[in-house]
């Protein structure tokens, strides 16, 4: 994200999380193209580096997680890193079709690296808890659907412009429908719900992106290795998608493997935004 001219642009950056412990513990590594190498960097964020609610940095969209920085300050100033996690997120002052799933085994969330006041990286991330399985199915388990949320951000892009004139949070609920054996049958984004502050210190109102909720279809099977497919507008005679992509895995462990699917998205809409997400959910068996 480039401060000065507002817009931003998809960067190959291969990020990865670690959770070494069950609480407030992770390892951010990033490997950045070859022209930003100096950016490498690993990361690791403890108990003494989450923020207080009052720097309101753990809320994304309408859903509230945890947020961590480094160096933690009260006033954010670069250079600085951060990471937020919704793996045991509640609701934040907005109506939602279901509530947010507390995840035994699977973390999800946003990074942040900092390096000055004129740009910014930013990614989603998704990562196994200690003891946790990725990628199992279990060949008997009913079919059903994963319910959750997806976080992220969404700005103007460099080629396209947008109505955004900065990065703004949000978040959407999600739910992917499975078969007895695992496949993707269908998945959707829902409303993209955006927060921003009104005249009054402190306070939170929202708004929707005006977008079609976005229709998640899959291009690869189970296992080996990761879920993948493609984000498509639900309105496809005028859509409002210009391209998006999406991948996915299951997490458990021995008894309770396939219980939970997190991932990470991305697209870009006609109108000139971009955005990057990651979502986590938890499967609820379908009604016979």
């Amino acid at each position: 994200m480039c401060v000065p001219t507002k817009t931003g642009v998809f960067l190959s950056v291969e990020g990865a999380v670690g959770i070494p412990q069950p609480v407030d513990s992770y390892d951010l590594t990033l490997a950045f193209p070859v022209a930003l190498h100096p950016l490498d960097s690993v990361i690791a964020f403890t108990a003494d580096n989450r923020t207080p609610s009052v720097y309101e940095r753990d809320i994304l969209g309408a859903l509230q997680g945890s947020a961590y920085e480094e160096p933690l300050r009260s006033g954010l100033t670069a250079p600085y890193a951060a990471l937020t996690d919704f793996g045991s997120a509640c609701c934040y002052k907005v109506a939602a079709p279901w509530q947010p799933p507390q995840l035994k085994y699977a973390g999800y969330g946003t990074w942040e690296k900092v390096p000055n006041q004129v740009e910014g990286f930013v990614g989603p991330w998704y990562a196994a808890t200690p003891n946790s399985l990725t990628s199992q199915w279990p060949l008997d388990r009913a079919s059903g659907s994963f319910r959750g949320f997806a976080v992220g951000a969404v700005g103007p892009d460099e080629a396209g412009g947008g109505y955004l004139d900065r990065l703004r949070s949000f978040s959407a609920p999600i739910e992917i429908r499975v078969d007895g054996v695992g496949q993707i049958v269908s998945g959707r984004l829902g409303t993209i719900v955006m927060p921003y502050y009104t005249g009054t210190p402190g306070t939170l109102a929202f708004e929707t992106l005006p977008l079609d909720p976005l229709d998640l279809s899959k291009s690869s099977g189970v296992s080996p290795g990761k879920l993948t497919g493609s984000l498509t507008s639900v309105d496809r005679i005028d859509p409002d998608l210009d391209g998006g992509a999406f991948e996915a895995r299951y997490f458990g462990r021995p008894g309770e493997v396939g219980l939970e699917l997190a991932g990470r998205l991305r697209f870009r809409t006609t109108s000139g935004l971009i955005a990057i997400g990651s979502f986590g959910a938890r499967f609820v068996p379908a009604v016979p």
